[in-house]
């Protein structure tokens, strides 16, 4: 079988925005082969919201969250996800402000939890796990046959 990606040893320095190579900086990027599909037979947009406010009533916003969404595939089609954003962000005001705290752990975990069943897990929290948070996800279902 072929490697599907390259290898994490191939390593790439980091642009800065200014176009300046940043010296220490250095990442991995890759794109795999193309991987046929018979025929796609259409799309499906999804997206999940969540928002924990944290607090001395309230579970820790730093726990692993998750919900579940339904859909109704085309008869005989097959699915796979395409994530195309994620955002996180500590909040105040009921989510509607932004609070600087430094990141502790950014989890977006989206797969299927049934044939039917879109599930998304998400988990950000900073070093104390009680800041509130706001975590919006999108993207996209796509059938093929």
């Amino acid at each position: 079988m072929t490697e599907m990606f390259q290898k994490a040893s191939d390593v790439r320095q980091i642009i800065h925005p200014t176009g300046q190579l940043v010296p220490f900086d250095t990442g991995t990027g890759a794109v795999g082969p193309v991987i046929p599909i018979t025929s796609v037979v259409g799309v499906s947009g999804f997206s999940f919201d969540f928002f924990n406010e944290g607090g001395t009533n309230n579970l820790l916003p730093g726990r692993p969250t998750t919900q579940t969404a339904s859909f109704r595939p085309p008869a005989g089609a097959g699915a796979f996800l395409c994530l195309s954003t994620f955002l996180g962000a500590f909040v105040t005001n009921g989510g509607a402000n932004l609070t600087e705290r430094p990141l502790g752990e950014f989890e977006v975990s989206v797969g299927f939890a049934g044939p039917t069943t879109l599930s998304c897990t998400i988990r950000l929290t900073d070093s104390n796990s009680d800041d509130p948070v706001k975590v919006s996800v999108r993207g996209l279902i796509v059938f093929f046959r």
